[in-house]
């Protein structure tokens, strides 16, 4: 009876460390997740404000429509292949803006 019970107690140990780890990883795609729909919202926003000061400037719209004719279209894809560049580079620093951004308010608050 006694080594049925110490059996039960260590699995209930193993389980609770599973569930410690599984809570830790959960947290760390909420992080991820959060980071993902912030660069998002920054993109729509900023896609917005564009879309508004396009309608407000038809001579500034009518600019950049030209100007989009008259580049070839294989300069267009590299600038979309320069753009996605920058964006996959920006996903891989931000977590380390975001921790340095927190360590020096961590340090200064102290």
């Amino acid at each position: 009876m006694r080594r049925k019970s110490e059996q039960l107690a260590l699995q209930r140990e193993v389980l609770l460390l599973k569930i410690r780890a599984q809570r830790q990883l959960l947290a760390l795609q909420v992080e991820d997740l959060k980071q993902s729909t912030e660069v998002a919202e920054f993109g729509y926003h900023c896609a917005r404000r564009l879309v508004g000061t396009l309608r407000h400037q038809p001579l500034l719209t009518a600019a950049i429509t030209a100007a989009a004719l008259l580049i070839k279209p294989t300069r267009i894809a590299s600038v979309a292949k320069a753009a996605i560049n920058t964006w996959q580079m920006w996903r891989a620093i931000a977590p380390l803006i975001k921790q340095f951004k927190s360590d020096a308010k961590s340090t200064d608050a102290k």
